[in-house]
């Protein structure tokens, strides 16, 4: 069965999480630790390696990163635009920042915005489908996303996120177009399945 994913819009910042985007951070945290309704083992972190989706990480999910939930530093879901603000720094740079996460699947064309990490609506097409793919393949009960508004708002349909707003889905095959989807759970209780 595929995994409920919760994906999670990263905190207020420019580059770096501001003091409004930390206390948002906590307030997210405090909201997950009472609803989250999955052990540690059932459970994985998957993160954008820009700072600001690094760092809503480390400030909202240290209660999850405690108790050994991996943390899995993904290219794909980077910001798709090529602004400053949305190109990363290099790896080996960054991965000393954040030597608890796991960066052994981060695509090594990052930060470059190529192929399929380019600007362009076609590239970003493939890789919001390569993402889904991706999660229709494994084998956790519940992944977590913290991404971009720009990139969810191409990879799943509603309102466009606010800070560290988050939604839950269920991973669906649309046997119309043989794509994956995300399919948004009720609003009512986001973190059940229907």
């Amino acid at each position: 069965m595929a995994p409920l994913v919760i994906l999670i819009r990263h905190a207020e910042a420019l580059h770096t999480l501001s003091e409004k985007g930390i206390e948002q951070c906590r307030v997210l945290a405090a909201d997950l630790q009472r609803n989250l309704p999955f052990t540690a083992d059932e459970c994985r972190i998957i993160v954008s390696p820009l700072t600001r989706t690094l760092q809503t990480v480390h400030y909202a999910l240290p209660w999850l990163r405690d108790k050994g939930v991996p943390v899995e530093v993904r290219a794909e879901w980077q910001e798709w635009t090529d602004n400053p603000c949305d190109i990363g720094s290099d790896p080996a740079s960054i991965k000393k920042d954040w030597p608890d996460f796991d960066f052994s699947q981060l695509d090594p064309i990052y930060p470059q915005k190529v192929g399929l990490y380019g600007a362009s609506p076609e590239a970003l097409r493939e890789r919001a489908s390569f993402a889904k793919r991706w999660l229709s393949g494994r084998h956790e009960k519940c992944i977590i996303v913290v991404t971009h508004s720009g990139f969810l708002k191409r990879t799943v349909v509603g309102e466009k996120f606010r800070n560290v707003e988050y939604r839950t889905y269920e991973v669906v095959d649309n046997c119309e177009t043989g794509e994956v989807d995300l399919k948004e759970l009720s609003k009512e209780q986001p973190l059940e399945r229907s």
